[in-house]
């Protein structure tokens, strides 16, 4: 697993959770599972790129696992920014 990894959590503008790994690559929350970790995945994943790359956090945020091959070039995101949305 990667190195100093720094996980920004916001919400996407549907009012999920989102994370953001290195303020690079974003991922939505895509399902949760029975040990009640979660499933993150870029969110390239849908888009021409189809980008495989995901992230699984336990209940406590901590990282299970991280597969970090990104097949898209990395964007510059702020989550102070991001997590603002309008009601």
């Amino acid at each position: 697993m990667e190195e100093n990894l720094i996980i920004d959590i916001s919400e996407s503008n549907k009012e999920k959770e989102q994370i953001i790994i290195n303020k690079k690559y974003k991922f939505n929350f895509s399902y949760k599972r029975k040990d009640n970790s979660k499933v993150y995945k870029c969110t390239e994943y849908k888009k021409i790129n189809k980008c495989k790359s995901f992230i699984i956090l336990n209940d406590k945020k901590e990282i299970l696992k991280y597969n970090s091959s990104h097949n898209h070039p990395e964007n510059e995101y702020d989550a102070r920014v991001l997590y603002i949305h309008l009601k």
